[in-house]
């Protein structure tokens, strides 16, 4: 009604009692004691997985110190060192070493009487390369020469040698000599393969002039 005043009565809400606080505060107490637990687990597990770890790795290392001793014996050192020389040397030396075929061959041969006559190959071809090595391989055979191997200095030496070999066949004394890489027993399958295409390709086109090259056959357009 008019003129009459509005009252707002304002209701407080109730003083929680004295077992509700008690219960909040063991709540609070109980949660602290279950984060406490965690941790120690934690800790507890860090250090059991620490202690196990160092104590494999002290066995691991034992073992280890027993096998390297082992295996590096002075009298067993030596021999490792050869095998393993053995086994990586050809890979590395094939890359600098030239075979050379056709080259005629005497009776008593000298390895340096070898050297000599591959030496002589390289002047027509007008290269100059330091040789540390030269041999025959294979086994004799009557009326057929046995491949010269020769290992270069330097594999630059070799590449230039034979980027010239198709120079040999322009000569009379070397026309039947040619040079090749030091192959493995399959490069030189798959090679024979190649020269085998080629020679047919040339029956094939006697116009057209067919060779081999970096594995691949190459032709005049």
């Amino acid at each position: 009604k008019k003129g009459m005043e509005r009252v707002c009565v304002k209701q407080s809400s109730p003083e929680p009692s004295a077992e509700l606080v008690e219960l909040q505060k063991e709540v609070i107490r109980l949660q602290k004691e279950v984060i406490q637990l965690k941790d120690d687990l934690h800790a507890a597990e860090k250090s059991t997985f620490s202690t196990t770890v160092k104590k494999e790795l002290r066995s691991y290392s034992a073992v280890l110190s027993q096998n390297c001793a082992a295996a590096v014996a002075p009298r067993r050192l030596q021999t490792a060192l050869k095998m393993a020389n053995a086994s990586v040397a050809p890979e590395n030396d094939r890359s600098r070493n030239l075979m050379i075929f056709g080259l005629s061959e005497s009776d008593k041969e000298e390895d340096s009487e070898t050297k000599d006559a591959a030496l002589k190959v390289f002047t027509h071809l007008e290269v100059t390369p330091t040789v540390t090595s030269s041999t025959r391989v294979g086994a004799k055979t009557p009326g057929r020469p046995r491949p010269v191997k020769v290992s270069l200095e330097r594999r630059e030496d070799l590449l230039l040698l034979l980027k010239r070999a198709r120079i040999l066949r322009q000569t009379d004394d070397y026309r039947s000599v040619y040079l090749s890489p030091d192959l493995t027993k399959e490069e030189r399958e798959d090679s024979t393969r190649l020269y085998k295409t080629v020679k047919q390709l040339r029956l094939d086109n006697p116009g057209r002039k067919y060779w081999v090259r970096g594995g691949s056959i190459m032709f005049d357009v």
